[in-house]
């Protein structure tokens, strides 16, 4: 029998938790603020994935790297990291010395086990974006046989994004999308250089046939009017046009003061990302018509842009589009920079709403990562998803886990609000390790009763049997403390949650017909779970029948929808 409990103990640790590969923190630094640039379909801007990725083949951190630019607005050490997707997972942490605009490329780590084009979640602080990635089959790392449609003409289609002012710099924003044909797929590296502006694009073909690419454009266009820029692979030669506009001069509408008029479109709140309907409309008076590049300064994360030409003297409506994640509520004020000519408006932005009050949140795409030991490479990823499960006429939302190799079931978990009570449906039978499946749900959690209340779950237990002979188990909770504080230091440092929960897990054997007995010092083992309000499990330790602790898991990260 105490064999099988042992087993149970290596179960109890999945019942928790899932995995995800993350990254180490630099501490003794006061942290940095920074905001992560994405395009309207979420995509970081701009974004560079060097190196090539393989099935099988374990990525080299000098060589396998994405690069993201992020704006600094205060100096400190910072991490970027990413999800773990199909194996491998990047990351990057250091210290910002530069205000402004700043690259910083994130390290690959892990081994692709999986051919395709997959989609990585860049995160810093609360802010995010997305990469994809693609990965070739085994043994087709070399480089791409690919040619480039409309050679040895025009490049057929090419689709020329953003605005090209005269001696301004390009941004994300500027970029040129070609159609090719691979003919092999694999890796390429793509870039040409004209008249002052460079674009260029590295990556992977997964797949033959008709597809496109995107060259990032940077550089400063030094010549006005119609720029033929040619671009060549191999022997495949096309060109593609790039129209670099003088720059319009003017003065802002009310400069030097408050811009007049301004109108705030959307609603602003901390948390929430902005999208198209976060606007403001302001009014230029053009003297000298030619094209324009208009930023904000970023104030509380969010900043607002637009850019175009303007084809005629005279007032201009302009709306400035909005981008971000706002991290501060209040009465923000923002600059608008025109030539010398500035302006300011005011964006109202509210508090974020507050946190469910469940303990153990379920919402869909919910996510929380785990660290191991304080092992910054040793982690857990979790998340919820939009499906439910249905079993003995309950509702039950189903988590999945990644342990680097894809999402698996996690478990299956429901809430009854009166009272508190939160429950797990899982097969007991091959948790406790019984000749036959036993699914059954318990009691793991209850947020409505004081601290030194003991339940028992389930009352009967879980009876089986291992190898012929039954054997009979059940858990026992005792809530140790209620909604305190609980500070969490991981390798990304120490984060303070209020309003936790501390639950103290036993295992009971049933002895004899009635009779219950203890099995922590027959295991040697007993364990603790912290959950805070509105997050969830924000700790769990395994603790031996002297009261040491022989397993640490803490959250690192999440995002609760």
């Amino acid at each position: 029998m105490k064999k099988q409990l042992f087993y149970l103990v290596a179960f109890l640790l999945i019942v928790f938790v899932a995995c995800q590969k993350e990254l180490s923190f630099e501490t003794g630094n006061a942290p940095g603020t920074a905001t992560l640039q994405a395009d309207i379909n979420g995509d970081c801007l701009p974004k560079t994935v060097n190196g090539s990725y393989e099935v099988g083949v374990p990525l080299v951190t000098t060589v396998n790297t994405i690069s993201v630019d992020v704006n600094v607005l205060a100096t400190g050490s910072y991490t970027i990291t990413t999800d773990t997707v199909n194996g491998f997972y990047f990351n990057s942490s250091g210290i910002f010395t530069n205000l402004g605009t700043n690259t910083i490329t994130l390290r690959g780590i892990g081994t692709p086990f999986t051919a395709g084009t997959f989609n990585f979640k860049v995160n810093l602080d609360t802010f995010y974006c997305d990469i994809q990635v693609t990965v070739l089959p085994a043994g087709a790392g070399g480089p791409a046989d690919f040619t480039l449609e409309g050679a040895p003409n025009t490049c057929t289609n090419a689709n020329v994004q953003g605005t090209y002012v005269l001696n301004t710099a390009l941004s994300g924003s500027n970029q040129v999308v070609l159609n090719v044909n691979v003919i092999t797929v694999g890796t390429y590296n793509i870039t040409t250089t004209f008249q002052g502006m460079t674009f260029s694009a590295s990556g992977a073909f997964g797949t033959t046939g008709a597809t496109t690419v995107t060259l990032q454009g940077s550089g400063t266009p030094t010549t006005a009017g119609t720029n033929t820029v040619p671009i060549t692979v191999g022997s495949s030669t096309c060109s593609f046009d790039v129209t670099v506009e003088s720059a319009a001069t003017g003065t802002l509408g009310g400069s030097p003061g408050a811009c007049t008029p301004a109108t705030v479109n959307g609603t602003y709140t901390v948390g929430t990302a902005l999208d198209a309907s976060n606007t403001v409309g302001i009014q230029l008076t053009i003297a000298t018509i030619g094209a324009y590049n208009i930023t904000t300064d970023t104030v509380a994360g969010i900043y607002f842009s637009a850019s175009g030409n303007a084809a005629a003297t005279g007032v201009l409506p302009l709306t400035l589009n909005g981008g971000g994640t706002p991290t501060a509520s209040g009465m923000q004020t923002f600059t608008v920079s025109f030539g010398s000519s500035t302006c300011t408006f005011i964006v109202d932005i509210q508090p974020a709403a507050p946190l469910s009050n469940d303990y153990f949140p379920r919402t869909a795409n919910s996510n929380w990562s785990y660290e191991f030991d304080d092992d910054p490479n040793d982690t857990l990823y979790r998340t919820a998803i939009t499906a439910t499960h249905s079993a003995i006429g309950n509702t039950y939302n189903i988590f999945m886990g990644n342990d680097g190799t894809g999402l698996d079931s996690s478990g299956y978990y429901r809430m009854t609000s009166t009272p508190g009570d939160y429950y797990e449906w899982f097969d007991a039978g091959g948790f406790i390790g019984y000749d036959n499946p036993l699914w059954a749900e318990y009691v793991m959690l209850k947020d409505d009763q004081p601290a030194a209340t003991n339940w028992k779950t389930p009352i009967t237990g879980f009876p089986g049997t291992v190898s012929g002979n039954p054997l009979n188990l059940r858990f026992s909770y005792t809530i140790l403390q209620k909604d305190v504080p609980i500070s969490v230091t991981t390798s990304l440092g120490t984060q303070n949650y209020q309003n936790v929960i501390v639950v103290e897990e036993k295992i009971e054997v049933e002895v004899s017909p009635g009779v219950w007995q203890d099995a922590t010092a027959t295991l040697d083992f007993y364990g603790k779970s912290y959950y805070a309000r509105g997050i969830g499990l924000i700790k769990y330790e395994e603790l031996d029948a002297s009261d040491q602790v022989t397993f640490l898991m803490e959250l690192r990260r999440y995002v609760v929808l």
